[in-house]
């Protein structure tokens, strides 16, 4: 709209000029006055015309301005590796907020009796910080992305948990509310995906001997936790030497699964036939490792 009103405003200046020659000769005056009546009427056209093209251009200046800022907002504030790193229980929101920067209003939660403020790293990464809504200081923080490219670690007291350890997915899955079904289930595709390195396999392998031979492998099969841990550690064992010539410690690792497994889901009882028909048959693995 700007452009056209721009050509017709020039156009209406020709005219104008045209018109006041016409008016200076007596034989084109009454011609000349409607030629400038008509150019003076286009020329208040044209600077309406202009004007209003002005008016959108600032509109979309202002649009894109104000998008701007709200996919900022959207995004919340950045945190770097070092920042996060300085980060420690204890401190205060007044100090994350002076020496990190607050995140937008988009990105501060509640969550509970805490307060979550979530930042975003200069990749895919995420923070969450965690503030008592009793103190306003930092009880708890985690991380996915921020330390590493695949890290995801929670910490709470100064002490940072390794959220891609078996031990405490193991232990969330323990925890949940999955039946005893569901449990298995999770922790044994937690091991199949599992590598053992040669010195991880050595310490499972000399566990689940001692608990067999202690005879406690099986003396609390209700607590989650013990028994998930043990067919863990059995199941990625027994997984480790399914490549190797060494079948012994395999056949050790598997009847050891299978009693954990089926006792802990209720399948058999603990002086059932074929749980004392593994244990026989973990005695002759033994008989063959020594």
């Amino acid at each position: 709209m700007e452009t056209l009103g721009v050509l017709l405003l020039l156009v209406a200046i020709i005219t104008i000029v045209v018109g006041i020659v016409f008016i200076a000769r007596a034989k084109t005056r009454k011609k000349g006055v409607k030629v400038l009546f008509i150019s003076i009427a286009a020329s208040i056209v044209a600077s309406i015309m202009i004007s209003a093209g002005g008016n959108d251009d600032n509109n979309d200046s202002s649009e894109e301005e104000v998008a701007s800022t709200e996919a900022n907002e959207e995004s919340g504030a950045t945190i770097t590796k070092e920042q996060y790193e300085s980060i420690n229980i204890g401190d205060t929101q007044e100090k994350i907020e002076k020496e990190i920067g607050k995140t937008t209003d988009g990105n501060i939660q509640k969550v509970e009796d805490k307060t979550m403020w979530v930042y975003s790293g200069n990749g895919d990464g995420l923070a969450y910080i965690y503030f008592s809504n009793e103190d306003q200081k930092v009880v708890q923080k985690e991380e996915i992305g921020i330390l590493s490219e695949d890290s995801s670690t929670e910490t709470t007291s100064n002490e940072i948990e390794d959220l891609n350890d078996w031990k405490t997915q193991v232990k969330d899955i323990a925890t949940s509310e999955k039946s005893k079904t569901e449990k298995f289930d999770a922790v044994s595709q937690l091991a199949s995906s599992y590598s053992l390195s040669d010195d991880e396999s050595k310490e499972f392998e000399s566990y689940i001997i001692n608990e067999f031979k202690n005879k406690t492998y099986l003396k609390d099969i209700n607590n989650d936790q013990y028994m998930l841990s043990n067919i863990f550690k059995s199941a990625a064992v027994e997984k480790h030497y399914q490549s190797s010539g060494e079948t012994a410690m395999g056949d050790f690792a598997f009847d050891f699964l299978q009693n954990t497994k089926y006792t802990y889901r209720g399948v058999d009882t603990v002086d059932s036939q074929p749980v004392l028909a593994n244990e026989k048959q973990m005695n002759d693995a033994l008989a063959k490792l020594q």
